[in-house]
């Protein structure tokens, strides 16, 4: 045994200064008498108080000599050595993604994981250099090869349960990148390995793991989407709850809008199942809709399958704004854009010829207009609203015009694209520029994305122009074969959706951890968003005349209300409401009635209409949270394991046993000095306990 701290022994010489203290007692002046039969309880006294009296047996002072004792040997920090079996230079990597939450083991994965590697640094050589990696959605160094066993310690014990899907692959890139600084170093991963995904790295060192989780029963809200019927006015809420338990489950499903339970159902779940639920009866203006799994009453005993995992047994969704929406088309009115236009619920689609359409900007109700679409015009002074431009004849803040595209080609799609959902452009065929109808060779404005680019510049993109919603096609329709296709009312429904607000950030649930653009007026000075949990984050444009801001803090699940902050007097969209009187209507409609809102984006934020959106956990790797044995991740490894010998030797510190001790001695060397208070508290426990029992045996 050793000694981290031996010059701590020298507290050892407080042991003989307490003996001292119980031999040395004050002198007292002597007197004569007669007789000392009346004055025996004096001469004990005196006996006691002698100058140096002979040592009498005390429990008071040998709890105080051991409690001297076990003091100085703690601050000693003594140890004992044996061979170690880990890497002198270790990298741990800890899994706390959001299956790290299941309650299989006490509390939860993640302490148990975190207890787990703990207890794995008493194989570290005591001159060992440990790095710690949190591994959720992405990975975090917390410990760079820190050799104070405390700091370690500390640093394992903050992490923090994450929400996201983790990203292993990530974390163990990050190690192995950690690991190539030491020759024979090692990479201890602690995790639940839940998921079907193995990770796509080869590492150069040896990989251990260590695997925390016993149970595989969980079921799980897997999806939840409310949609529209085509005529606009029926909502549908759409839920699918799933079963990744081996057994049986009976889970009651409550539906809520806006916080007010609508109705529950009961289910009844087969092992590795799962179930489809629509409902129709969701209350008009509703703006959230939440799905909630709690238990049955259920008295089946084959339904034995338990629920581990409570982070995904509640979902949200934000229902899409139901009010007409109005659309104004400019130019000759191709039937491709407005047969599309038409067919979308909610919306009243009106139309002016380029000659018309400066008397109709001009109309003050022209204000009620929520998109416009010019079909190969623009204006010289684009209007303050959503639009969606079909080869535009000229440069514009909209985008560049370089010149015609003679040979314009496909390239490859973005495959994470919202506008792109459900769209298939594989037989998409555009033709070059012609006298009639025109395709033009642009340049991808800095506020935009490319939805569809091409070889020699985007052949569509998207984004926020100074708070407003813009898309731009860079081809004429009828230069192309997409107004022919499927693909073609899809795709025009999915931009109404982010022009008119309809998806995208309002609709469609992030997953955590996803940023979101938040759309922003010129007028606003930031952005306050208020988190499920009632917090506040104020945001500030990174420049001054910024069109979004980008919100990264997703990380709790639930419902995020976002509201602009505007300079005093301003307000968030112009124009006043009113009801739009148009030159025609392309649709055939006879023209609306009463006062729509105002044009623009109506999730911008405002007081009056904030921006929701909603944070989900829709992830089965996560929700199946059958362990693994880690085995598929030690595989990863392809470096030789350290031999014993040349790792060295770890410690064994006996600082907790001690402080145990210390803090035994000192309660009993407690009781003993006040053991005639102790006696009287007992005596009143007694007779408190006593007194209700004497009162129950006297009731009549």
């Amino acid at each position: 045994m050793g000694f981290a701290a031996p010059l701590a022994l020298l507290g050892l010489v407080f042991v003989p200064l307490i003996v001292a203290f119980y031999m040395l007692r004050l002198r007292r002046p002597r007197h004569e008498v007669s007789s000392t039969y009346l004055w025996q309880a004096l001469v004990r006294d005196v006996e006691a108080n002698a100058p140096w009296q002979r040592l009498r047996r005390s429990l008071l002072l040998l709890l105080q000599l051991l409690l001297a004792g076990l003091l100085a040997f703690l601050v000693a920090r003594p140890f004992a050595e044996h061979p170690a079996g880990l890497a002198r230079d270790l990298v741990v990597v800890i899994d706390s993604s959001a299956s790290m939450a299941a309650t299989d083991v006490f509390p939860d994965r993640l302490s148990a994981a975190k207890r787990a590697a703990i207890a794995a640094l008493t194989d570290v050589p005591a001159d060992g250099k440990v790095s710690v990696i949190a591994a959720a959605e992405t990975a975090r160094v917390i410990a760079n090869e820190a050799t104070d066993r405390g700091r370690i310690t500390r640093a394992i014990d903050s992490i923090e349960q994450s929400t996201a899907v983790g990203d292993m692959t990530d974390a163990l890139t990050l190690a192995a990148k950690l690991a190539e600084r030491a020759r024979g170093a090692e990479i201890l991963v602690v995790t639940d390995d839940a998921g079907a995904n193995v990770p796509n790295v080869s590492i150069d060192a040896a990989v251990k793991v260590i695997s925390v989780g016993r149970e595989r029963d969980n079921q799980a809200v897997a999806a939840l989407a409310v949609r529209a019927d085509s005529s606009g006015l029926k909502r549908s809420v759409f839920i699918r709850v799933a079963n990744y338990a081996a057994t049986r489950a009976d889970r009651r499903l409550q539906v809520l809008a806006d916080g007010t339970p609508v109705t529950a159902r009961d289910l009844y779940l087969d092992p590795l199942s799962r179930a489809d639920v629509v409902i129709d009866e969701l209350p008009r203006g509703t703006k959230v809709v939440e799905a909630r799994l709690t238990d049955a009453d259920s008295d089946d005993e084959d339904a034995v399958a338990h629920d581990y995992l409570p982070l995904d047994d509640a979902a949200w969704a934000i229902v899409p704004p139901d009010r007409t929406r109005y659309i104004l088309l400019v130019g000759p009115g191709t039937s491709f854009i407005v047969n599309a236009l038409t067919l979308l619920p909610n919306v009243e689609v009106y139309g002016t010829t380029v000659d018309g359409y400066a008397a109709t900007a001009a109309d003050p109700k022209f204000a009620a207009y929520d998109l416009i679409v010019f079909d190969g015009y623009l204006p010289a002074e684009l209007p303050n609203k959503a639009m969606l431009a079909f080869a535009p004849p000229q440069t514009s803040p909209l985008g560049e015009v370089v010149g015609p595209l003679t040979n314009p080609s496909l390239g490859q799609l973005p495959v994470d694209e919202a506008l792109l959902r459900g769209v298939d452009l594989s037989r998409l065929h555009i033709a070059g520029d012609n006298p009639q109808f025109h395709t033009q060779k642009m340049n991808l404005p800095t506020w935009a994305r490319a939805v569809m680019p091409g070889a020699d510049g985007p052949l569509m993109y998207s984004g926020v122009r100074d708070g407003l919603p813009s898309a731009v096609f860079a081809f004429d329709i009828h230069n192309s074969d997409l107004g022919l296709q499927v693909a073609w009312p899809i795709l025009v429904t999915n931009l109404a959706g982010e022009l008119l607000g309809g998806a995208a950030g309002a609709g469609e649930p992030l997953a955590p951890g996803d940023p979101i653009e938040l759309p922003l007026v010129t007028t606003a000075t930031g952005a306050r968003v208020t988190l499920p949990d009632g917090s506040v984050e104020n945001l500030a444009p990174g420049a001054t005349g910024a069109s979004t801001l980008t919100f990264v803090n997703t990380h709790q699940l639930g419902v995020y209300r976002a509201e602009v902050e505007l300079s005093p007097g301003e307000s968030a969209s112009p124009g006043t409401s009113g009801t739009p009187l148009p030159s025609g209507s392309p649709a055939g409609s006879a023209g609306p009635s009463g006062s729509p809102s105002t044009g623009g984006l109506p999730t911008t934020g405002t007081p009056d209409e904030p921006l929701l959106f909603a944070v989900d956990l829709f992830a089965p790797d996560e929700s199946n949270i059958v362990p693994g044995d880690g085995g598929r991740l030690a595989a990863l490894g392809t470096g030789d394991e350290a031999p014993v010998e040349a790792a060295g030797v770890a410690r064994d510190e006996f600082w907790p046993l001690l402080v145990t001790l210390a803090l035994v001695f000192l309660a009993i060397e407690w009781l003993v000095y006040e053991r005639d208070g102790a006696r009287r508290v007992a005596r009143g426990v007694r007779a408190g306990i006593r007194s209700p029992l004497r009162r129950r045996r006297t009731a009549p």
